[in-house]
């Protein structure tokens, strides 16, 4: 499996396939974004749609943004899809990403269960649900 990046440009095109997956993520617990919110920030190019594949079979979407003292993180806002197990490792592939933008960190809000297949991010509980946080290196 691999992350592809959908340009603004091919966002008609490509959004009818994947937002079934994006909604199904928005509706989980804790969720405070929709998948017309997701759809906003990819159009408005604030934020990236990437797709997961081949196929694709899940897709995500991630934005760059700041913490309040300008440290710069990548937040992944929602993934959906199927295959979940066999798509985790392209988590590498956005901290990768994450590290050539200038980010510190890698964080999204995710499902206790997270913790166990990704022992290499800090799970803190949160009211929202489980903050995932991996702080990265030097690109």
């Amino acid at each position: 499996m691999h992350l592809s990046s959908v340009a603004t440009a091919d966002l008609p095109q490509v959004w009818p396939i994947v937002e079934s997956w994006l909604e199904q993520a928005c509706a989980r617990p804790g969720s405070d974004i929709t998948v017309v919110d997701l759809h906003a920030l990819c159009d408005a190019g604030s934020a990236t749609l990437v797709l997961i594949g081949p196929g694709p079979v899940a897709a995500g979407v991630v934005q760059v943004a700041e913490h309040h003292d300008g440290r710069r993180f990548a937040a992944i806002l929602a993934v959906g899809g199927a295959q979940a197990r066999a798509w985790r490792h392209t988590l590498a592939e956005i901290e990768d990403g994450a590290r050539r933008l200038g980010c510190a960190t890698v964080e999204w809000i995710g499902r206790r269960g997270w913790a166990r297949l990704l022992p290499d991010y800090a799970a803190t509980p949160t009211p929202a649900g489980i903050l995932y946080t991996k702080t990265l290196g030097a690109a």
